[in-house]
């Protein structure tokens, strides 16, 4: 983006600013302008964060481009004589305002421009998150993709950051290694198409989880009308999974509560009995009680994705507990007959 558009000096209502800076001018008049537009960037910023988390998306963005410019002329006041700790404070405001916006590359410019007055010591306190994209949190990372050009770093680590919750997700859904596979990398192509519609204030972690298992009901849908032709066979839960970065995850059975106080041999028989009786419901009583039990969503939460009522989700629920619980009481189907 051309610097232009991000700072204007003329478009400003404050005076002075692009005026250079006269013997004894300084230390008030180029500070108090300073302290005026950080001041003020701020009180925007604060109103971009409460128009991002009542949803208000439109108003967040002009409120944080409104912060950033008022930021970026802080900044150039403050190039003027500026202590060493101001003007770092003034370009900590300036970057993070930037990364609200997703203009990451004006961010790195500041940060590039912070790290001489640093000197040895580094990057410490707010710096230390600025400089580490790795620790850049979801909203900055989510502003820098949905642009029409995507920054590919903010890409990656954001997949990193959501990858084994999504595939942990899809494993579940669908108990089988190669469909989780597909599923999870179904359901990020699909995010990735519809990436500028995502919020900055949003729970990125529930959305990809909903696509996953919205697709996964497609599918399922699809397979039911494919009859005996469908390949529904469900792997054992006792098989655990590798992530694409080589580490193991914990099949569905070592997520059972109070599992380490049970012997081995039980373990064994409890593994293949949960197995069972997973299969046995219903895909749609199995989703609600694991997104219920595993994935830790409130009823309210699984009514919305259902578009029902939470008492039609603990009814669900209810019926599912029961048919484990008859299933484990009785998990051979033997028949005891009296003599």
């Amino acid at each position: 983006m051309p610097k232009a558009a991000i700072f204007n000096p003329k478009a400003s209502h404050l005076p002075g600013i692009g005026v250079a800076p006269v013997a004894g001018f300084w230390p008030e008049k180029m500070a108090d302008d300073v302290k005026k537009y950080k001041q003020m960037a701020v009180s925007a910023g604060e109103e971009g964060l409460a128009a991002q988390r009542q949803g208000n998306e439109l108003a967040a963005e002009a409120c944080f481009r409104e912060a950033m410019r008022l930021a970026f002329c802080a900044k150039k006041r403050a190039e003027h004589g500026s202590t060493p700790d101001g003007r770092l404070q003034v370009l900590l405001t300036a970057a993070s305002f930037a990364l609200d916006c997703g203009e990451v590359t004006e961010a790195r410019r500041v940060i590039q421009a912070a790290l001489p007055i640093m000197g040895t010591a580094g990057p410490t306190g707010g710096w230390a998150d600025l400089c580490d994209i790795s620790r850049w949190k979801d909203a900055w990372l989510i502003a820098a993709i949905r642009r029409p050009n995507p920054d590919v770093t903010a890409l990656d680590v954001l997949g990193e950051r959501y990858w084994k919750t999504l595939f942990g997700r899809c494993q579940l859904l669908t108990s089988n290694h190669e469909k989780a596979g597909d599923l999870a990398q179904e359901a990020w192509c699909r995010v990735l198409r519809t990436r500028t519609r995502l919020k900055t204030g949003g729970n990125f972690s529930a959305y990809l989880t909903a696509i996953a298992t919205n697709l996964w009901r497609d599918w399922y849908r699809i397979s039911r009308r494919a009859g005996w032709l469908a390949d529904n066979r469900l792997e054992s839960l006792d098989a655990s999974f590798t992530h694409e970065d080589g580490g193991q995850s914990e099949p569905l059975v070592e997520r059972v509560p109070d599992q380490k106080s049970l012997s081995p041999d039980a373990r064994s028989i409890l593994v293949l009995d949960i197995d069972a009786g997973l299969q046995d419901l219903t895909p749609q009583l199995r989703d609600v009680l694991l997104s219920r039990y595993i994935q830790g969503e409130s009823c309210a939460e699984i009514a919305e994705r259902y578009s029902c009522t939470e008492q039609t989700v603990s009814g669900w629920i209810r019926r599912a507990l029961q048919k484990m619980k008859r299933h484990l009481d009785n998990p051979h189907g033997l028949v005891h007959l009296n003599a």
